[in-house]
Protein backbone atom coordinates (compact mmCIF):
# COMPACT_ATOMS: atom_id res chain seq x y z
CA UNK A 1 0.00 0.00 0.00
CA UNK A 2 1.33 3.61 -0.98
CA UNK A 3 2.16 5.95 1.94
CA UNK A 4 -1.50 7.95 0.96
CA UNK A 5 -3.36 9.88 3.71
CA UNK A 6 -6.04 7.56 4.80
CA UNK A 7 -7.82 9.67 7.54
CA UNK A 8 -8.32 13.23 7.95
CA UNK A 9 -8.98 16.00 10.58
CA UNK A 10 -12.73 17.25 11.11
CA UNK A 11 -13.83 20.25 13.01
CA UNK A 12 -17.32 20.23 13.55
CA UNK A 13 -19.29 22.24 16.54
CA UNK A 14 -18.89 21.24 20.35
CA UNK A 15 -22.06 20.60 22.41
CA UNK A 16 -20.96 23.91 23.89
CA UNK A 17 -20.87 25.22 20.95
CA UNK A 18 -24.86 24.50 19.91
CA UNK A 19 -25.66 25.79 23.40
CA UNK A 20 -24.10 29.04 22.69
CA UNK A 21 -25.95 29.39 19.38
CA UNK A 22 -29.43 27.86 20.66
CA UNK A 23 -29.48 30.70 23.49
CA UNK A 24 -27.83 33.06 21.02
CA UNK A 25 -31.19 32.41 18.70
CA UNK A 26 -33.82 32.02 21.86
CA UNK A 27 -32.65 35.33 22.65
CA UNK A 28 -33.49 36.68 19.48
CA UNK A 29 -36.91 34.96 18.92
CA UNK A 30 -37.92 36.09 22.18
CA UNK A 31 -36.74 39.90 21.61
CA UNK A 32 -38.99 39.52 18.17
CA UNK A 33 -42.09 37.98 19.61
CA UNK A 34 -41.88 34.53 17.80
CA UNK A 35 -42.63 30.82 19.01
CA UNK A 36 -40.20 29.08 17.35
CA UNK A 37 -38.59 25.19 17.23
CA UNK A 38 -34.61 26.11 16.73
CA UNK A 39 -32.40 23.01 16.18
CA UNK A 40 -28.55 23.11 15.81
CA UNK A 41 -26.48 20.18 13.99
CA UNK A 42 -23.15 19.20 13.53
CA UNK A 43 -21.10 18.98 10.39
CA UNK A 44 -22.96 16.66 8.72
CA UNK A 45 -26.86 17.21 10.17
CA UNK A 46 -26.75 15.12 13.36
CA UNK A 47 -28.69 17.18 15.86
CA UNK A 48 -26.60 18.94 18.91
CA UNK A 49 -29.12 20.67 20.63
CA UNK A 50 -32.99 21.32 20.10
CA UNK A 51 -35.28 23.81 21.86
CA UNK A 52 -38.90 24.21 21.77
CA UNK A 53 -40.33 27.70 22.50
CA UNK A 54 -43.46 28.31 24.17
CA UNK A 55 -46.42 27.98 21.97
CA UNK A 56 -44.01 26.95 18.82
CA UNK A 57 -46.22 25.06 16.39
CA UNK A 58 -45.75 20.55 16.13
CA UNK A 59 -44.66 20.93 13.21
CA UNK A 60 -41.87 23.29 13.69
CA UNK A 61 -39.93 20.53 15.33
CA UNK A 62 -38.93 18.76 12.52
CA UNK A 63 -38.97 22.02 9.76
CA UNK A 64 -36.37 23.45 12.15
CA UNK A 65 -34.60 19.81 12.19
CA UNK A 66 -34.55 20.09 8.11
CA UNK A 67 -33.59 23.08 7.68
CA UNK A 68 -30.42 22.60 10.02
CA UNK A 69 -29.12 19.58 8.20
CA UNK A 70 -30.20 20.84 4.35
CA UNK A 71 -28.23 23.99 5.66
CA UNK A 72 -24.72 22.22 7.04
CA UNK A 73 -24.51 19.46 4.15
CA UNK A 74 -25.28 22.25 1.36
CA UNK A 75 -22.89 24.62 3.36
CA UNK A 76 -25.90 27.40 2.77
CA UNK A 77 -28.14 29.35 4.09
CA UNK A 78 -31.76 27.45 2.86
CA UNK A 79 -33.03 30.93 1.88
CA UNK A 80 -30.80 30.65 -1.57
CA UNK A 81 -32.56 27.43 -2.01
CA UNK A 82 -36.15 29.26 -1.53
CA UNK A 83 -34.92 31.67 -3.67
CA UNK A 84 -34.26 29.33 -6.51
CA UNK A 85 -37.88 27.37 -5.32
CA UNK A 86 -39.62 30.78 -6.56
CA UNK A 87 -37.53 31.28 -9.14
CA UNK A 88 -39.28 28.02 -10.78
CA UNK A 89 -36.35 25.48 -9.68
CA UNK A 90 -39.27 23.25 -9.13
CA UNK A 91 -36.53 20.12 -9.09
CA UNK A 92 -35.67 20.76 -5.46
CA UNK A 93 -39.21 19.35 -4.25
CA UNK A 94 -38.37 15.98 -5.62
CA UNK A 95 -35.12 15.62 -2.85
CA UNK A 96 -36.56 14.37 0.41
CA UNK A 97 -33.16 15.36 1.96
CA UNK A 98 -33.23 19.15 0.88
CA UNK A 99 -35.53 21.87 2.69
CA UNK A 100 -36.08 24.72 0.09
CA UNK A 101 -37.71 27.15 3.24
CA UNK A 102 -35.56 29.90 4.64
CA UNK A 103 -34.54 29.70 8.23
CA UNK A 104 -31.61 27.21 8.18
CA UNK A 105 -28.12 29.03 8.33
CA UNK A 106 -24.77 27.33 8.22
CA UNK A 107 -22.54 28.14 11.32
CA UNK A 108 -18.45 29.00 10.01
CA UNK A 109 -15.76 28.99 12.13
CA UNK A 110 -12.65 29.96 10.53
CA UNK A 111 -14.13 29.04 6.95
CA UNK A 112 -14.90 26.16 7.62
CA UNK A 113 -18.99 24.75 8.36
CA UNK A 114 -18.68 23.64 11.53
CA UNK A 115 -22.43 22.90 11.71
CA UNK A 116 -26.31 24.38 10.98
CA UNK A 117 -29.03 26.67 12.71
Amino acid sequence: MNQQKLTQVVTTITSAGAQCALRTAEEVAVRMGLAVSIAVVDNVGNLVSFLRTGNACVTSIEASIRKARTSANLSLPTKALEDLLHGGLTSLLTFEFISPSQGGVPIIVDGVVVGAI
